[in-house]
């Protein structure tokens, strides 16, 4: 991908009647996309404007930055009490705020594009003993002939 500035740069380059190929080479990406900007500014697009592939997204960025301190406010209030916040949870916030109803899946993508990872809980065993899994692996390692990835922690 291009900046704004190499973009800049390509349609001056042109304008001084040099070649794709040169122009390719000095930027040191392709011909193809050298080509593809030209005719973008020939057609009259402005440099600004990027390729976009699909269904224009509901959410403004003025609507992610809303909704962004909702959910984390929310998160945060349930956290207090060591809780959580499962995707559906969620997903009837997003609902609220934006007023429109995404799949399951999509919610996900919308959470970790404001800066959220989904993490499942794992609890640890009381018996769960470092000494006995070492000793165990060290074993399993003198036992088996045939190379294999253990977790080594």
């Amino acid at each position: 991908m291009l900046t704004f500035q190499e973009r800049k740069l390509i349609l001056r380059m042109n304008e001084s009647s040099k070649t794709q190929e040169e122009i390719a080479h000095l930027l040191g990406c392709s011909q193809a996309c050298v080509s593809k900007w030209i005719s973008k500014s020939k057609s009259g697009r402005s440099l600004e404007t990027l390729p976009r592939s699909g269904r224009p997204t509901k959410l403004t960025t003025k609507a992610l930055k809303s909704l962004q301190k909702k959910v984390f406010h929310a998160i945060r209030s349930v956290n207090d009490d060591y809780g959580s916040l499962n995707t559906k949870e969620l997903s009837l916030l997003i609902t609220e705020e934006i007023g429109e109803e995404y799949s399951l899946r999509h919610v996900e993508r919308i959470l970790h594009k404001i800066g959220l990872s989904l993490i499942k809980p794992r609890s640890k065993h009381i018996k769960q003993d470092p000494q006995k899994i070492e000793e165990f692996r060290e074993k399993f390692k003198k036992n088996f002939k045939r190379s294999i990835w253990i977790i080594s922690s």
